[in-house]
């Protein structure tokens, strides 16, 4: 790499940190991490996930936030800390892969677009993604952790041991077994030899899911935990519309469009090896974990849902990209030499300023197209953080007026979409369904917490400006019951019931 390119890589280098962690510590807590710290804190308070307070995501998540917050003392920052070198982490294995495997080049360019590919795709918005492309990426540095000889038993017990993680995260995360166990199979060595990788890959991976089923079975929760985390999400989640999907995924191909461009140069330069070898192919196994990974998106097209597949695609891009501007310099180069002897010049006495000076101005549009493509977002990003940053200072003030209308070990009642309000303002939800979206909504509960209100069962309610009709239902049941007492940005009102 010459002196300008090192340069412009460490400028990019320092500009997605100062964007990934700005976005870290400038974005509200959303409604999903309201959740996820939430379910956290009720657990270190002896409320049980799933069986005291829902939620619908595999538990581990909860039990990491919770970990960081007991060591923490409850502070939010140390769990933003924790997601942030999350993403770093997981952009440093990227980065070792690709250049284990490629070049330096290659390297720090998949480093660069998993950092970037974080911000855009909501990694910093304590997302359960977000922590499944850690282990997705640990598992592809296990498998990956030799370049001179295949995966040995350790390696595929490790590779499965992560995306049993992956699963404990979300659910998703188990695509990625399939992926590694075909490309074990496509290792033309034996069904026997076969089978082991398989039997290992399994082993690995029940081995957490074993552990944290043992805790909830122990506890009497592990029906709760099968109804909540996979039964709700079976039979509350249809896929989308295939017109919906197409918007969606159009949205998430315009947010990163270097990405993609990348992805598309590894069809040509890093293409997959189909049909069985006798050789592991890397690029074949990125390409497999490629696909599992953007299985999500065929269900519903959340931006967040890219997570899952960013670490093959990046180091596959970051690759593409390399290999593509080699090619380029090598064609330029060479162009220049054929057009020395056309002339009937020797390469030797061709002018050195003149083949540099004409390499120089291709190189130069060419690198100057691709930074215009890695920029096309910046624009909106100052925008985009200054109103994240108005919602931090509304919930936080909505949280503070919470704390100071209630006593610490009284419950209250959020009525909206943002159970965030329950952390940050550190007050227990008032009931196992502590906030009612379409995964979970039945009149039954509304009518259960419209009871509650009516009958000053909760001291405090928090009501929202959410679209869904119930908590317009609920907002109206709180006017007539209870005595109003502040909003925020007509977003959060607050009432007192007693």
């Amino acid at each position: 790499m010459t002196f300008t390119v090192k340069l412009l890589l460490l400028a990019a280098l320092i500009a997605c940190l100062v964007l990934i962690t700005a976005s870290t510590f400038l974005t509200p807590v959303s409604n999903d991490a309201g959740a996820y710290l939430t379910i956290a804190d009720g657990w270190l308070a002896g409320k049980l996930p799933y069986r005291d307070l829902f939620d619908h995501k595999t538990p581990g998540i909860y039990a990491l936030y919770a970990l960081i917050l007991a060591l923490s003392g409850r502070s939010l920052v140390a769990v933003q800390l924790i997601q942030l070198a999350g993403q770093i982490a997981c952009a440093g294995l990227v980065m070792w892969l690709a250049w284990r495997w490629w070049s330096r080049l290659a390297g720090a360019l998949a480093g660069l677009l998993m950092l970037y590919g974080s911000a855009a795709f909501a990694g910093p918005h304590l997302t359960t993604e977000a922590w499944v492309a850690v282990c997705l990426a640990a598992g592809l540095a296990a498998l990956l952790w030799q370049t001179e000889r295949p995966p040995v038993q350790w390696q595929w017990l490790a590779a499965g041991f992560c995306v049993g993680l992956a699963t404990l995260f979300k659910q998703t995360g188990a695509f990625t077994l399939a992926a590694f166990a075909l490309w074990a199979w496509l290792y033309g060595s034996g069904w026997r030899a076969t089978v082991r990788r398989w039997l290992w890959l399994l082993a690995g991976c029940v081995l957490p899911i074993a552990v944290m089923a043992a805790y909830f079975a122990a506890n009497g929760a592990l029906d709760d935990l099968w109804r909540d985390a996979i039964g709700v999400n079976l039979t509350n989640y249809p896929r989308l519309a295939f017109d919906a999907l197409l918007r969606g995924n159009f949205v998430n191909l315009r947010s990163f469009p270097l990405l993609w461009l990348g992805v598309l140069l590894a069809l040509i330069f890093v293409r997959p090896r189909l049909g069985r070898s006798n050789q592991f192919d890397t690029a074949t196994l990125l390409w497999l974990t490629l696909l599992t990974g953007l299985l999500p998106l065929v269900h519903r097209p959340y931006g967040h849902y890219v997570l899952q597949a960013l670490p093959p695609a990046t180091i596959l891009a970051g690759a593409g990209l390399a290999s593509a501007w080699q090619w380029l310099r090598q064609r330029v180069a060479a162009g220049e030499d054929m057009d020395a002897r056309f002339r009937g010049h020797d390469d030797d006495l061709l002018a050195p300023h003149r083949r540099s000076r004409w390499s120089g101005v291709i190189l130069a549009v060419v690198l100057a197209g691709v930074i215009a493509l890695a920029l096309i977002d910046l624009p909106r990003w100052p925008r985009y953080l200054a109103y994240t940053g108005g919602l931090v200072r509304t919930q936080d003030r909505a949280a503070a007026a919470v704390e100071r209308a209630t006593q610490p070990d009284e419950p209250i009642l959020v009525v909206t979409d943002a159970p965030q309000i329950y952390f940050l303002s550190n007050r227990q939800p008032a009931t196992r369904w502590q906030y009612l979206l379409p995964v979970n909504y039945t009149p039954e509960r509304e009518a259960e917490l419209a009871a509650m209100i009516t009958g000053h069962t909760v001291r405090t309610v928090v009501t929202d400006s959410a679209d869904q009709y119930w908590n317009a239902d609920l907002k109206n049941v709180a006017k007539r019951a209870c005595t109003f007492l502040e909003s925020f940005d007509d977003r959060f009102s607050l009432y007192n019931c007693s």
